[in-house]
């Protein structure tokens, strides 16, 4: 058995292979790319095992299938988890790579990171670029808030419109500055840009989703609509890793916190741990369904959910919890192939909570 340790940067990828012994067999330096890392990795593997592995970065996908094509396996970790690269006070391209064949060596490594497969890259792509469009789109708008705000113009509430702003400051008694009215029209045109952009990421992505049939069955959850059923799949790809829908709540950072130490047990707030746009996804459906579901499939969903809202101080902890319940109904979607059924909700959640 070999293990290969690769320190990756855009130029230059630095290796470090070691035996089963730990014994330093050969290190070097090659090109980053696809022809070159597979050509290393299948000369390291021929007549012996070999097991390679990388940091988590920017070409962390690339490397990944450049070296799986000629059939060796590749871990991914996070760099701050590999605490013999992250505590070592000499750093280096050539220390890291034999730490990293080190670690894989001796078996002292942290949880690899997810790979997620062609499909869920693409859609995770699209997503990013939409969130992208939207963050600059509302900064358009922010802006154009501000040079009203800076010439003592009124502001319509809630106008998310650049249109509605310039008519509004347009008809404003004190008149509009010419140079206030420049800059508003600059916005416009940025965000009727920026709008036009977004439509045609979102038509792919929403013509991608329906080729989807675990998007589709997901959809059939109260309150999760395309976007909510899209960004779910998306972030958690691969539903065999988790074991159980407590794990998967746990992975989207929707489980409380808690501090025990000998008899002191104490509940804290969320663990926000994971992906920041599946759990505001999420609070957004659990938004949705405590107050827009009225169908009748979703009651027995909204009751879980509704226990928690006892006093209007818990409605935040509430939103979480019908949040939490989604995600766990989701979890059963994907893993068994099937699609939502309210008569199955209590059974379920019941079993659950006894294990709890």
């Amino acid at each position: 058995m070999r293990y290969l340790g690769m320190d990756v940067h855009s130029a230059a990828t630095v290796y470090c292979v070691l035996d089963a012994e730990g014994a330093v067999v050969e290190r070097g330096s090659i090109a980053t790319t696809a022809t070159d890392l597979g050509e290393l990795a299948r000369r390291l593997s021929a007549g012996e095992e070999l097991l390679a592995a990388q940091e988590v970065g920017t070409q962390c996908y690339f490397v990944h299938d450049a070296i799986s094509a000629v059939g060796v396996r590749i871990l991914s970790f996070n760099a701050a988890q590999l605490r013999m690269i992250a505590a070592s006070r000499k750093k280096t391209d050539k220390r890291d790579a034999y730490w990293i064949a080190k670690a894989l060596q001796t078996g002292m490594t942290p949880h690899p990171v997810h790979v997620p497969g062609a499909e869920v890259r693409r859609l995770r792509g699209l997503l990013h670029q939409r969130q992208a469009l939207v963050a600059e789109r509302k900064r358009w708008l922010l802006r154009a808030r501000s040079y009203l705000r800076s010439a003592g113009m009124p502001l319509r509430k809630g106008a998310s419109r650049i249109t509605r702003l310039l008519d509004d400051a347009r008809k404003s008694s004190d008149g509009l500055p010419t140079s206030v009215a420049d800059g508003l029209e600059l916005c416009a045109r940025q965000q009727a840009q920026l709008g036009e952009e977004l439509a045609v990421v979102e038509e792919v992505l929403l013509a991608e989703a329906k080729e989807i049939d675990a998007i589709q069955r997901l959809k059939t959850i109260p309150a999760v609509g395309d976007w909510v059923a899209i960004t779910l799949y998306a972030a958690v790809g691969d539903i065999d890793r988790f074991g159980s829908a407590r794990l998967l709540a746990a992975y989207a950072g929707l489980v409380p916190s808690v501090h025990q130490s000998g008899a002191t047990l104490r509940n804290g707030p969320i663990t926000k741990a994971g992906s920041g746009p599946l759990r505001a996804a999420l609070v957004q459906a659990g938004h949705v369904l405590l107050w827009k579901c009225n169908a009748e499939d979703a009651k027995p969903l909204r009751a879980l959910a509704a226990r928690v809202h006892t006093a209007r101080a818990r409605r935040k902890i509430a939103v979480v919890a019908a949040a939490r319940h989604i995600l766990r109904i989701a979890f059963y979607v994907l893993r068994d192939g099937t699609t939502y059924d309210p008569k199955r909700i209590h059974v379920e959640i019941s079993k659950e909570g006894a294990a709890a």
